[in-house]
This record gives C-alpha cells, structure tokens and sequence, in this order.
C-alpha cells in the first residue's frame, strides 16, 4: 500500500497517443509500481477533482539497452490509464 497522492501518481504521460485518447476522456499517468486500482482512482479525485469511471493499469516492462560491450536494462514501470466522467477535465492536461 502506497501513501499519499504524489507517491501513486509519478507524472503525467503526454505523447501524441495520449494526447488524442484525451478526446475520449482518457487520461495517462506513471504511478507507483505498487499501487493498485482502487489508490490510483482515489488519488486522482482527490488530486484533480474529477470522477473517475474506471482505471486500467499496465506494467511497462524494462528494455534492453547496450552501451559498448555492456548490457543493462532500464527499470521496468506501471502506468495507467484513467477514465474520467464525460464532461469533466483535468485541467493539468489542458494544451489549448
């Protein structure tokens, strides 16, 4: 169980996908690789003031890297995609 909304909820995710799911009322964020469904719904209301209908979590998995003849992988990460009530934004995501 993780404490707090700024330790769910790492940052926004904003890249041109996320961006046009914005029109469907979806939202993307990085959060805690611990947090579960219910803490990242609860963050987000109390974070931004909206009504979340559902959230989908994905866990992104670390890719391979090379640098010369040594070999790593960067860390592997959660995110999830917020669905918010039709009507209602989040003003953090607003470009325009």
């Amino acid at each position: 169980m993780v404490n707090g909304e700024r330790e769910i909820i790492i940052h926004p995710i904003v890249t041109e996908k996320t961006v046009g799911l914005q029109k469907g009322n979806k939202y993307v964020f990085r959060v805690a690789s611990r947090a579960t469904k219910q803490e990242v719904r609860k963050a987000v209301q109390d974070m931004f003031g909206v009504t979340v209908l559902k959230v989908h979590t994905i866990n992104v998995r670390g890719k391979r890297k090379r640098l010369g003849r040594f070999e790593g992988r960067t860390n592997s990460w959660k995110k999830a995609i917020v669905f918010v009530k039709p009507g209602e934004r989040i003003k953090a995501f607003d470009i325009s």
